[in-house]
């Protein structure tokens, strides 16, 4: 009678567990070539004064490129076919007919072409590839390096390179699956532990709210029995983690710059649970100025930023 009964909680647990696991929602993922490996190609641009990827250059014209993150996709689908990878080249169509490709490179704040694209996948993380054959008489080597890269913050963790073993076989998809089909696993069970991390403690956002010179309020304005400030300050507060991040703020009369805060990744929009990036948090707090008659704009950069402007 004892065995039977630690067997139903054991099997109680179990379908806890499990049904835990079911309810984190899996990272969205998208593999795109590396910035270096685009250099060395040609496939880059010049935005806001800085030398970024041009994807659309690179999908459009490098066919082994295109073989490559195919085989990236498939390991990393093999291993774990929960995890939601995008692609490339639907993010580039989707951010075209977008209107913010339209002002990329329009101004000093405004949104690259990559980060358009980024913004436009959806991905939580980015798996930067670069690689290179090396022939040495009949054999051919692929070296290789891969990076796991917070989509929203750009940070990198998880780097993994290697050199395949010698081969007579020219075919890059057989030399690059040969080179990195050990490190795999260890590639994901570092980028799902990174992700975890995320849905415990948040994900990092930034906020750049600047008050327009044309605007008759300040930082320093009463809304209501609190100043400006403090009203902004509180509803991030209700809209993160726990509050976190928001005590690294660069603040003044016309500004408040949040470098990091931590926003849960789901809420609760419309009567359902949904995941919520910036933009989100950032329309919330345009209607929330605008019920206390404060009028304002944002404009996104990138995925994990927004310029907020309060007219």
């Amino acid at each position: 009678m004892k065995r039977i009964f630690y067997l139903l909680i054991m099997l109680c647990c179990a379908f806890t567990t499990a049904s835990a696991q079911k309810l984190m929602s899996a990272p969205r993922v998208m593999i795109v070539p590396d910035l270096n490996y685009c250099t060395k190609a040609g496939y880059t641009m010049q935005a806001n004064g800085a030398t970024v990827p041009d994807y659309e250059k690179a999908m459009a014209n490098d066919q082994t490129l295109n073989d490559a993150i195919t085989l990236v996709s498939q390991l990393i689908m093999e291993r774990n076919a929960d995890i939601d990878v995008r692609d490339l080249t639907e993010a580039i169509n989707n951010a075209k007919q977008d209107e913010a490709m339209a002002a990329a490179n329009g101004g000093e704040d405004a949104e690259s072409v990559d980060e358009a694209i980024i913004r436009n996948s959806e991905a939580d993380i980015l798996v930067k590839i670069s690689f290179d054959v090396v022939k040495n008489g009949p054999q051919y080597q692929v070296t290789y390096r891969m990076n796991g890269v917070d989509a929203y913050t750009s940070s990198v963790f998880a780097p993994v390179s290697g050199m395949g073993n010698p081969s007579t076989s020219a075919n890059l998809v057989v030399l690059l699956r040969e080179a990195i089909f050990g490190n795999m696993d260890k590639f994901l069970n570092q980028m799902l532990t990174y992700y975890s991390t995320m849905v415990k403690k948040g994900r990092k956002v930034a906020f750049d709210i600047k008050i327009l010179s044309s605007s008759s309020v300040n930082m320093n304005s009463k809304v209501g029995q609190y100043t400006l400030r403090e009203v902004i300050d509180d509803f991030l507060y209700d809209n993160t983690v726990e509050g976190g991040g928001l005590e690294q703020v660069k603040s003044g009369n016309t500004f408040m710059q949040y470098s990091g805060i931590y926003i849960p990744l789901t809420t609760n929009m419309r009567g359902r649970q949904r995941r919520q990036g910036v933009q989100d948090v950032a329309q919330r707090l345009k209607n929330f100025l605008e019920e206390k008659g404060i009028k304002s704009e944002f404009k996104n950069k990138g995925i994990g930023k927004v310029n907020f402007y309060i007219q």
